[in-house]
């Protein structure tokens, strides 16, 4: 297996690595470098991955480099490895807001490189993960980079102009469902059940949930419809949301979300 290296072991580093081992890949495959000594100490001894002294060795021992830094932080990165890249390596950035031609232009000369945004929920191995690959790369790289990231969850290909909907909608998504999932195990509690027992069937209620849409291939409204009969509790409970617009309010929050991440685009 070609070598893969990650560069920053923050929460979304950490989570690449556990799924990685996880899945299979050799321990002296995964190489990694981290600014933080008391983070790279924290992972090393959790994981027993090995740390590389510096990002320019790293760069020479692998063929993936896994860019999981702060976007702010990547400037004087490949500033640092432009001197070090060829058409052998291939990056995989994760770095939100950092474009395929800012790194291009930071690198100052053509790469192979694609864009990827994964959420967190990658540390489970069901993460959302939206690529985006450069001109540069061909087919068959591209499908080995899907191989590698195919235990952290599922991969949807888009272009680059869709990468901020892709951060807004997969990034963002799962504290939108957290506040709605709040909610619900909440208004257990108001009506009298236990906390823990409300927890147990809110989180029940989204996994059987997910797994009938999977397993029956049906569409959301149309499971819907199944559980709501006229003139029923579900109905009415329906009725009340949609006055406060439900669905438009999370179709405009993943909207603002879009925007923001825009905003941030270096």
């Amino acid at each position: 297996m070609d070598k893969i290296g990650i560069i920053g072991l923050g929460n979304m580093g950490e989570a690449i690595v556990k799924t990685l081992l996880k899945s299979g890949a050799k321990k002296e495959s995964v190489l990694c470098f981290e600014i933080k000594p008391e983070r790279a100490m924290f992972i090393e001894d959790r994981y027993k991955v090995k740390f590389i002294g510096s990002v320019e060795e790293l760069i020479k021992k692998v063929k993936y480099i896994i860019l999981s830094i702060k976007p702010q932080d990547s400037k004087k990165l490949l500033n640092d490895i432009a001197p070090l890249i060829d058409d052998k390596k291939i990056i995989i950035s994760i770095m939100a807001g950092i474009t395929l031609s800012n790194l291009l232009s930071a690198i100052g000369k053509p790469i192979k490189a694609i864009r990827m945004m994964p959420n967190i929920c990658v540390k489970v191995g069901e993460g959302a993960i939206g690529i985006a690959p450069g001109p540069d790369i061909k087919k068959d790289e591209l499908e080995a980079v899907k191989t590698i990231i195919l235990p952290m969850g599922k991969t949807v290909e888009v272009g680059e102009e869709l990468m901020d909907a892709i951060t807004a909608l997969g990034g963002s998504g799962p504290a939108f469902f957290l506040l709605f999932l709040e909610a619900m195990i909440d208004a257990g509690v108001k009506m009298g059940i236990a906390r823990d027992k409300s927890k147990t069937i809110c989180t029940q209620v989204v996994k059987g949930t997910l797994k009938m849409l999977e397993e029956e291939g049906i569409h959301p409204t149309l499971m819907k419809e199944m559980i709501t009969s006229p003139a029923g509790t579900t109905i009415s409970g329906l009725a009340i949301l949609e006055e406060s617009a439900f669905k438009g309010n999370i179709m405009k929050a993943v909207e603002i979300s879009t925007k923001r991440a825009k905003e941030l685009s270096l």
